[in-house]
């Protein structure tokens, strides 16, 4: 069983009132952890905007970083 099905599995067992308010909190959280979400990936990305073409690297890692396949970059 996955933890999703473990999760509907106990929801359902509920009663309803209960279901309703278990229902309630987890909409809230939810809320709430994808607010956080969003703003890290905010401050992580200003982070890199901020320190972009600043980092000085050596030859074996700008090697590296070129020939990385899963990495992207623009080259114009």
């Amino acid at each position: 069983m996955t933890l999703q099905e473990a999760v509907v599995a106990k929801l359902q067992r509920l009663p309803e009132g209960k279901r309703e308010e278990v229902l309630l909190l987890l909409d809230e959280w939810i809320e709430q952890h994808c607010r956080a979400d969003t703003e890290e990936t905010r401050s992580a990305v200003a982070v890199v905007q901020h320190t972009w073409a600043t980092l000085t690297l050596t030859q074996e890692t700008l090697r590296w970083v070129a020939e990385d396949k899963e990495l992207e970059y623009d080259l114009g």
